[in-house]
């Protein structure tokens, strides 16, 4: 299966590669789905977009913003963007009237550097690291480091973030640790993948450079996000305003039925 991949992908099914004349871009502007949201999931969609562009005649073009989970939520309640993609479910606090459609699920795996093979964590380490009670890596097996640990999170606005704390971390725990926080998912991979003492989490579909830790002796893997066992799934969907209608709608349609979308979901995440 051929496919465009990274920046080219995205130009393509934003239909941002004007024809002569400037035709793509004025035929963007009056038949273009417009999505706001989390980066792993532009990424997916992405994908998606392409082979539905070509697998259906006059398929619309895409534009894709990598915003977060929370303006891809903010600019539909708005009417700003047509759909949010989104990596987490919808919670109390989040625009009223938005209706999430699944695309997969993934998981939100526990990381390390690759130099730093810890074989897993408990739920008690981790709450000693988010409170700042253990502070370096001493004591923890499978690793041979004995300096500081640099704790690695996500913003609260970011899915992954939201999804570490409800899941990870006991409401009695205070959050005291002294991490380095960033604002989407391939900066967190970029920064644990080159800082040698780093803690933190990612995507499954991110991990590929990262040590992947095992959770309570359950590993971060398609097969434990499909059944059950792996506590920190999660989907990546697309949240719209009311049920999904229009040119998206069909899309989504296309996505749920299509033994092609299917296999671009199940290459990396869970599909459903």
């Amino acid at each position: 299966m051929k496919r465009a991949s990274g920046a080219l992908a995205l130009l393509l099914t934003a239909g941002l590669l004007a024809a002569p004349g400037g035709g793509a871009v004025a035929a963007a502007q009056t038949n273009t789905i417009t999505l706001n949201g989390q980066d792993i999931v532009v990424s997916l969609v992405a994908d998606l977009a392409y082979f539905y562009r070509h697998a259906v005649p006059g398929a619309p073009r895409f534009s894709l913003t990598a915003g977060g989970t929370s303006a891809g939520m903010a600019d539909t309640a708005r009417g700003i963007a047509d759909g949010g993609m989104v990596s987490r479910a919808l919670a109390p606090g989040d625009p009223p009237g938005l209706v999430l459609t699944r695309l997969a699920r993934s998981g939100l795996c526990l990381a390390t550097n690759r130099a730093n093979p810890i074989a897993s964590i408990s739920r008690a380490q981790l709450q000693d690291l988010v409170a700042g009670r253990v502070t370096n890596w001493t004591g923890f097996a499978g690793s041979r480091r004995t300096d500081a640990i640099t704790p690695v999170t996500l913003a609260p606005t970011v899915g992954g973030g939201r999804v570490f704390q409800s899941v990870f971390v006991d409401d009695a725990t205070p959050v005291a640790w002294q991490a380095v926080t960033l604002i989407s998912s391939t900066q967190a991979r970029d920064y644990i993948e080159q800082t040698p003492g780093a803690f933190g989490y990612a995507d499954l579909a991110l991990t590929a450079p990262l040590h992947v830790i095992a959770y309570e002796g359950v590993g971060c893997t398609r097969r434990t996000i499909a059944d059950g066992s792996y506590p920190a799934s999660r989907p990546l969907a697309i949240v719209t305003k009311g049920a999904p209608r229009g040119a998206l709608g069909r899309f989504l349609s296309w996505v749920r039925r299509s033994p092609t979308a299917r296999r671009v979901i199940a290459s990396r995440y869970v599909p459903g």
